[in-house]
């Protein structure tokens, strides 16, 4: 129970329902519902731009999740600020509508990004530049902003599920 209430305390995980808008060459789409999740260890962060699907023309392209991981977070006006400027290698989604082959992110090797993020427990931002200059002359623009659904097992509604809600749970028990 102790490792339980340590990792508890040292690993916070915060899932967005996000707003994104892609632009690549001065062309924007816009998609509603893509999941970003950024979760906190210690003083780091990772954040995930999960199932990434390109659209463009009324065509999917699935290309897959962007993860930065160990990016110290700078408290900046009430705000957690995170910046990431360096290569990724994308992973294949788990979207459902596509097999592990389908994504294409995988195949491109390591790609620079530059990621700057601001969030807090319940609302995100987020910029991506996805510099594919190289392989295919353009850079992609992504915008990100969303917000959290309120937290399941947050006893307290502090809308954090941290050790604070463990030792409410256990108040409540021992109480009865």
């Amino acid at each position: 129970m102790f490792a339980a209430v340590c990792c508890a305390m040292a690993v916070n995980a915060t899932s967005y329902g996000c707003h994104l808008k892609v632009t690549i060459n001065g062309e924007s789409t816009e998609q509603d519902q893509v999941p970003v999740e950024v979760v906190k260890n210690g003083n780091t962060y990772t954040l995930t731009l999960k199932n990434f699907i390109l659209m463009a023309d009324g065509v999917s392209l699935p290309v897959g999740n962007i993860e930065v991981t160990g990016v110290e977070g700078v408290d900046e006006y009430g705000y957690t600020v995170i910046h990431y400027n360096n290569p990724v290698t994308i992973t294949p989604g788990n979207d459902p509508n596509y097999g592990e082959s389908d994504w294409i992110g995988p195949m491109l090797g390591e790609v620079p990004i530059d990621l700057t993020s601001r969030f807090i427990s319940t609302a995100i931002s987020a910029n991506i530049d996805i510099d594919l200059s190289e392989m295919l002359g353009q850079v992609i623009g992504v915008s990100i902003f969303g917000v959290a659904p309120q937290l399941k097992g947050d006893v307290n509604e502090d809308n954090e599920v941290n050790i604070t809600d463990v030792n409410n749970v256990i108040d409540i028990i021992v109480s009865q």
